[in-house]
């Protein structure tokens, strides 16, 4: 075996243990298989009650390694007698999960069973059969599939003005990734040829790009703050798992625009028909504003470290001025960076989680009315669900495959169920991510510690908690947390932190650095703590390590 199979395979069998802890399986049970061969020998594509827009050039666009996918777009121009100029159509086509796995069937139970489809950088516990997942229902290039597709029509100015859900017949006519849209993007921008410009789904593309403006622009309108995302990215290298930062490019957020339109409007639609339909069993996602004491603190912790840091009057947050638009007016140059940074990472900290609900309730972090999961049924079990209701309500079969009526719950109390799971669940990916993140960033450290000379990377100290300093490290886009115990051990004092600084307990402080919230530092690796199960860090300064 070579030494490069052999990493890889003990890289699967540490992501393999991992989800063993959480008594998560790969492999599904065998009567989900023996359904999910059903479906393939009759999946009903041959529907007449479908839609037939198999001809229509629908495109996908997600992560070039996704081999689920659960959405297809397309963008069109649209004229209407009473908008002045132009608008949008946009049809969002859904994978239709709902119709192959129905309550009472063994894929349903099973799904419920895992709640979401659970992923790691080499390997995910779909939770759907693959034959399913990344076949029959996944909207693969150049194969008919059934979705359920948002048929949206909207303004010159991105409002909607009118949404009907449908199902259909379509065949996407490409798997298209964020990067390769965004060069396509960026060659239109300047003039230059490009490989999709023949294409009949070019056109789509360069309005997504012209709509999804104007969402973000209609978002910030409704003060939603606009945070700097960072994101890592894990993957499997000579030396094992291995982490680095992921940069975004404009596509993504784009794309995700729409998906956040596409899940706002079933939520309102799911509003609108409840209240003359007391069968509707919805369930939506909702995200409670901060305490106000949280936000009294807030105001009062960035006011003092405006003051300690003899800034100007635009890092003050003021009585009158939301949130969003104060952190859209904070400086925007690569010196303030650090400051800014770290005011979003304390913004951040003060919200509350998002969860599940069976009542509607306001989406904080999206300045939403209301918002459910639509936009991903292949993979969250609250997808299959929410689309079924929706279905019903509307006064369509949700599924034509025979179940075992017995087996089929109260759709009252399988909201119930549901809403626990999918709640549980989200939670368990955050953890098994957290693991798996740090087998990753084992082998980063490791590495750096083998190093003949002191590996400094640079990163932001982004807030302080209890006796640990958060330093965002820009080259792996994750936190790494330098304890006061770390501190002493570097410079042979105690250290006290508060809420903005780490500062020396000793008299004679003469010597020794200060710690500041916003502060451009670089942290190194100096030993791991076998008992704790930690790496020992050191804090350095980012002008003393450029000398050094």
């Amino acid at each position: 075996m070579s030494s490069q199979t052999n990493t890889r395979t003990n890289a699967q069998q540490a992501i393999e243990k991992i989800l063993r802890q959480f008594k998560i399986d790969i492999e599904h049970p065998q009567d989900c298989l023996q359904e999910a061969e059903q479906r393939e020998r009759q999946p009903h594509l041959d529907d007449p009650a479908l839609e037939q827009w198999q001809k229509e050039p629908f495109v996908t666009i997600d992560n070039p390694d996704s081999r689920d996918l659960d959405q297809a777009l397309l963008i069109e121009r649209s004229e209407s007698e009473n908008m002045q100029q132009d608008g949008y159509r946009v049809r969002y086509a859904l994978a239709d999960a709902a119709f192959y796995a129905p309550p009472g069937s063994a894929l349903f139970t099973e799904a419920l069973r895992r709640g979401v489809t659970y992923y790691t950088p080499l390997l995910a516990a779909p939770m759907l059969p693959p034959s399913l997942s990344e076949g029959l229902v996944s909207l693969n290039p150049h194969s008919l599939r059934r979705a359920l597709v948002f048929d949206m029509w909207l303004a010159n100015d991105a409002t909607v003005l009118n949404v009907r859900v449908v199902r259909a017949l379509i065949q996407s006519q490409a798997k298209l990734s964020y990067a390769g849209v965004q060069h396509y993007l960026d060659a239109v921008d300047t003039n230059q040829n490009h490989e999709y410009q023949p294409e009949p789904w070019a056109a789509s593309l360069q309005l997504l790009k012209e709509l999804g403006e104007k969402l973000i622009q209609n978002a910030s309108d409704r003060d939603v703050i606009p945070f700097n995302r960072r994101e890592s990215e894990i993957s499997i290298t000579e030396h094992g798992l291995t982490l680095e930062r992921r940069e975004r490019v404009r596509t993504e957020k784009y794309n995700e625009q729409i998906s956040l339109l596409c899940n706002m409007q079933g939520a309102q639609l799911l509003e609108a028909l409840a209240k003359d339909n007391e069968q509707l069993q919805a369930i939506f996602r909702a995200h409670d504003a901060p305490l106000a004491n949280r936000l009294v603190n807030l105001r009062s912790l960035l006011e003092e470290f405006a003051v300690s840091n003899q800034l100007g009057d635009r890092w003050r947050w003021h009585k009158d001025q939301s949130l969003a638009d104060y952190v859209t007016g904070l400086p925007k140059d690569a010196a303030s960076r650090g400051k800014v940074l770290a005011i979003e990472r304390q913004i951040l900290v003060t919200n509350q989680a998002s969860e599940y609900r069976s009542e509607p309730g306001r989406h904080h972090a999206l300045a939403a009315v209301s918002y459910a999961r639509f936009s991903s049924p292949m993979r969250e079990v609250v997808g299959i669900f929410t689309h079924k209701e929706l279905l019903e309500a509307l006064g369509v079969n949700a599924s034509a495959y025979p179940v075992d009526e017995q087996n089929v719950p109260d759709d009252d109390a399988l909201r119930e169920i549901i809403i626990d799971v999918a709640n549980q669940s989200r939670q368990t990916q955050k953890q098994i991510s957290k693991r798996v993140e740090f087998v990753a960033l084992q082998g980063v450290l490791n590495q750096d510690l083998e190093a003949a000379i002191p590996v400094l990377r640079t990163g932001t100290i982004l807030g302080f908690k209890r006796d640990r300093i958060y330093v965002a490290v820009d080259e792996l886009a994750i936190d790494l947390k330098v304890t006061t115990d770390d501190l002493q051990k570097q410079y042979n004092a105690v250290y006290e932190l508060s809420e903005l600084a780490a500062t020396p307990a000793t008299t004679d402080k003469q010597n020794l650095p200060v710690w500041r919230l916003g502060d451009n530092v670089c942290v190194s690796a100096v030993g791991f703590d076998t008992e704790k199960k930690r790496f020992q860090l050191a804090l350095h300064s980012q002008a003393n390590a450029t000398a050094e």
